[in-house]
């Protein structure tokens, strides 16, 4: 995840890189067993409120340059596990293992596309257990478009989706301890903080302590229910 406040990155990117993307890695960190089992087809249409400004729609090829251009930002891939992106190629080898991991049921990662403009601005999504029916999920923007809570937006309707239309019952996050900007953004939508994993991970020459968060089916119930405050 990124520091800044309107950035709203994660570490912990569950995307399988293809071996020939993979020294983009320093390593590489997969965090689910290849036991996983798919998850039944997926429905990916994401319905948003109508004053969101932002839509979701899932990751194609045709995104690859966009992709590029802001993965390569070193500000946005500040807190990721994997060092920015260097080529158009290894955007394409990405975005091309997004869209099989989505085709196999294994995850799914959406582009964020302003109403406004209808640019891409970003991109979320899951990774999913099916055996503990849980999901982890990963997000990152453009710089542009920080602190103006489109991140909260978008992610709201896609938590909103795991749990209307999935076998989800928890969804879980990782954040580095100084991403003070998607620490507040987690605890925003009803994430709970559970601890610190001491060098969870290791990546960039260096191991790492992350906070884990999660949010599970009760709390989504309990939030619907809450009279406004």
């Amino acid at each position: 995840m990124c520091c800044k406040s309107g950035t709203v990155t994660m570490v912990g990117v569950f995307v399988r890189v293809p071996k020939a993307c993979r020294t983009l890695a320093v390593p590489f960190r997969r965090s689910w067993s290849t036991r996983d089992k798919p998850m039944p087809p997926l429905l990916t249409k994401v319905d948003v409120s109508k004053a969101a400004r932002v839509q979701l729609r899932p990751i194609e090829m045709s995104d690859a340059q966009r992709i590029f251009e802001i993965w390569s930002d070193h500000e946005v891939m500040r807190f990721y596990d994997i060092a920015p992106l260097n080529s158009i190629d290894d955007a394409r080898l990405l975005v091309s293992a997004m869209v099989k991991e989505l085709a196999e049921g294994m995850s799914v990662r959406w582009a964020i596309v302003s109403k406004c403009s209808m640019r891409f601005i970003g991109s979320c999504g899951f990774r999913f257990d099916s055996r503990f029916y849980s999901a982890s999920i990963s997000f990152e923007l453009e710089r542009h478009s920080w602190r103006q809570g489109l991140m909260r937006e978008a992610l709201n309707a896609a938590i909103t989706h795991a749990y209307d239309h999935w076998h989800i019952n928890r969804i879980q996050a990782v954040t580095s301890l100084d991403n003070h900007a998607s620490i507040g953004l987690l605890r925003s939508l009803g994430f709970v903080e559970e601890g610190v994993m001491r060098q969870w991970g290791y990546w960039k020459d260096a191991f790492h302590d992350v906070h884990l968060f999660s949010r599970i089916r009760a709390d989504q119930r309990a939030m619907q229910t809450s009279p406004p405050a």
